[in-house]
């Protein structure tokens, strides 16, 4: 383990069940006492860090990934924060009532005891979100709707169009100016990654024609070969959080 974790148990949202909340220190978290650090916001929780809370039995190894490229210089000191999913994480990672309720609760309530809680960066260009599938569609979702809290996304494997779920008329039918915002997207080529590929090229044409440019605003990396899991996102996991939290 590279830093620290602290457990927050089973915080309550209004509309959705109560999950636990993890949050991973930099190494050096604190030091200087005045630092403050942005905030990468991730889905599924339970695969975040360690395996042995792993739905999976596998994990992402964020903390090994991140305090490697942290403490090499590569990318800034940040925290993260790693929300438990729950048995009703289908509905609550789409563009459903218990998915804006689950909105809500990260917003609202999650933010607001981790910016009270810890040394953060609270303002929009130092919070963060990211997830994978279905996870990836609602952190979508979170900065989609959300820009003023969060100035960035990264969405492994995004099940934009997939199932019950087609959130791409929700840009499609956008009015508004372009959102200030930036987007990375990835995805495998094998099994359900392949059929995934489809609704990812769908989303990138319709930011595009709101505006987003590709290599500006909006990356996407196509990963040769891998598949729908753990193992390929945590392989693969320095590329978005480059994206989000490398040094410009």
């Amino acid at each position: 383990m590279i830093g620290y974790i602290e457990r927050h148990t089973r915080i309550q949202g209004e509309g959705i069940l109560p999950r636990d909340v993890l949050v991973w220190l930099p190494p050096g978290y604190g030091s200087p006492p005045g630092q403050r650090y942005p905030v990468l916001y991730m889905q599924d929780g339970q695969n975040i860090f360690e395996e042995g809370n792993s739905l999976s039995g596998l994990s992402w190894r964020t903390d090994e990934t991140a305090g490697r490229l942290m403490l090499e210089g590569r990318i800034r000191k940040a925290i993260i924060v790693a929300l438990y999913n729950t048995e009703d994480r289908q509905e609550e990672y789409g563009d459903t009532e218990k998915g804006r309720a689950y909105m809500r609760f990260v917003v609202e309530k999650v933010k607001t005891v981790i910016d009270g809680a810890y040394r953060t960066v609270s303002g929009r260009h130092g919070t963060f979100v990211m997830g994978s599938s279905i996870g990836a569609l609602i952190s979508f979702l979170l900065v989609w709707n959300h820009p003023e809290v969060f100035s960035a996304a990264a969405c492994l494997s995004p099940a934009f169009v997939y199932g019950g779920n087609n959130v791409i008329p929700l840009v499609q039918e956008y009015r508004g100016p372009r959102k200030e915002i930036r987007l990375y997207f990835d995805n495998g080529t094998v099994g359900l990654d392949r059929e995934l590929q489809e609704g990812c090229d769908e989303m990138i044409e319709a930011l595009q024609e709101k505006g987003f440019v590709l290599g500006r605003d909006v990356e996407w990396y196509l990963d040769e070969g891998a598949e729908h899991s753990e193992a390929a996102w945590s392989r693969r996991l320095w590329r978005p959080l480059r994206f989000l939290l490398g040094k410009t």
